[in-house]
């Protein structure tokens, strides 16, 4: 059974910090993109088709809080979703939204039921 949050001020100050950036639509994209599958900056510019200077401020917060990580694959820094609770969160959100993704029905689903993800990527 999942620890419950404690009500301790530092505690909720960190979560909504989280909740806060996951709440932005293209943050929220990046972590849904980087959940299913790490990438570098440059796909996640081609992917989104947006200027990169507009996802490197999308990424910042991001990696502030340590929600995201990077790591040097030659020239590039692939990322990834560093935290595998917010990778959970994520994934979660994101099956929510799109239960044709899902092999199970999403709703009402018994808790610690395994989750299998159609791999249509």
């Amino acid at each position: 059974m999942p620890t419950p949050l404690r009500r301790d001020p530092e505690d909720i100050a960190k979560a909504a910090q989280i909740f806060k950036a996951l709440s932005h639509p293209g943050r929220l994209e990046i972590a849904c993109r980087l959940a299913d599958q790490n990438a570098t900056q440059k796909e996640i510019v081609a992917a989104m088709g947006l200027p990169q200077s507009s996802v490197a401020r999308l990424l910042a917060p991001l990696r502030e809080l340590e929600l995201i990580s990077g790591e040097r694959q030659g020239q590039e820094i692939e990322l990834s979703v560093s935290n595998p609770v917010i990778r959970q969160l994520v994934e979660s959100v994101c099956d929510w939204l799109h239960p044709e993704a899902n092999d199970a029905d999403p709703v009402g689903k018994p808790e610690g039921e395994a989750h299998n993800r159609k791999e249509t990527e």
